[in-house]
């Protein structure tokens, strides 16, 4: 059992090394290290460059949300807590028991778009199983997502950079 898994490798490794040998009717080979880097190349600037454009989107959200707000007067808010000790907040008063008002200054407020959340709960469930460690940062500022664009981008100057030494090799 053991050889004839060995066997088996040993055949799979011959019949690709001889599609770097063995040639096609126009006279090259059926594989060639050229073919293989040329597309990993052309895979690796693709994905340069939708890099780039999500960036490009995020600077431009992050430069837009740098605008100041209009001035609002404070809302006001209730909260309450459940019988499982979960805090809730909303609009309304609790209409099951006690609520506590509260005053919210909207300068000192930032204001996000719902999204999907799924990903939140795939994140509580991988990190309950312990795949991933629980000390993560929930969200980011945006001096920190402006940040991590300036990163981004210098990353990005870097492997262009490379690839330029790599064409001249």
């Amino acid at each position: 059992m053991k050889y004839a898994t060995y066997l088996l490798i040993m055949v799979m490794l011959v019949g690709v090394a001889s599609l770097f040998v063995l040639k096609r009717p126009d006279g090259r080979t059926w594989l060639s290290l050229d073919d293989i880097l040329g597309k990993a190349q052309t895979q690796a600037q693709q994905i340069l460059d939708e890099s780039k454009q999500q960036l490009d989107k995020a600077v431009d959200i992050v430069n837009s949300s740098d605008e100041p707000a209009p001035q609002q007067k404070p809302s006001k808010i209730y909260k309450w807590q459940d019988a499982q000790g979960n805090w809730h907040y909303s609009d309304r008063p609790n209409a099951r028991g006690q609520s506590e008002e509260m005053t919210l200054d909207p300068s000192k407020i930032t204001i996000m778009a719902a999204e999907n959340t799924d990903i939140l709960k795939q994140l509580k469930e991988q990190q309950d199983a312990g795949r991933i460690p629980k000390d993560l940062p929930a969200n980011m500022s945006p001096t920190d997502i402006k940040k991590l664009v300036q990163d981004a981008q210098n990353i990005e100057k870097l492997m262009q950079e490379r690839s330029k030494k790599l064409e001249e090799l």
